[in-house]
């Protein structure tokens, strides 16, 4: 692997979570405005449902975000004892896990050491040369003695 190829990768978009938490910021608002419980007949269900709105609303802000400015073309780029993942470089012994999420299209979470969940910068969906690239860092992972597993994970938003 002295010759590093370059694959293009995009960062997986959370739709269905946007639209999830976009949908029960809905619903609470919808039961504020139908219940009209006011501050002074319920301070604490008062103030708990529209924190829980605020927060709903920030979230939905994030992945608003991220889905229109974060998810442009990255480069992905496997060397021996490195990857790096447009500007972060991923030493193989700072990495616990590699994990793969899906069958069709999957995604790619790299958990590093001293994290326990993958961040979202380490997530990543090949764009071109699907099978060329996993097989590429399913050898990467062997070589360094790094579990890659196909599984389910959770990404830190």
């Amino acid at each position: 692997m002295e010759n590093a190829q370059v694959y293009p990768v995009k960062r997986p978009a959370d739709l269905a979570l946007l639209l999830s938490i976009s949908l029960i910021a809905g619903i609470q608002l919808l039961s504020i405005r139908m219940n009209h419980v006011t501050y002074n007949e319920n301070p604490l269900l008062f103030t708990f449902r529209w924190g829980w709105v605020v927060f709903c609303l920030i979230i939905v802000g994030i992945l608003l975000y991220r889905l229109f400015t974060l998810r442009s073309l990255i480069e992905l780029q496997i060397k021996s004892e490195s990857i790096r993942l447009k500007d972060h470089i991923i030493e193989a012994q700072e990495t616990k896990a590699i994990w793969v999420k899906g069958y069709f299209r999957p995604v790619i979470g790299i958990q590093p050491a001293d994290h326990r969940m993958v961040p979202y910068k380490l997530c990543f969906r090949f764009l071109e040369r699907e099978d060329q690239g996993i097989k590429e860092l399913t050898v990467w992972a062997e070589a360094n003695r790094i579990p890659m597993k196909p599984k389910s994970f959770k990404r830190w938003l």
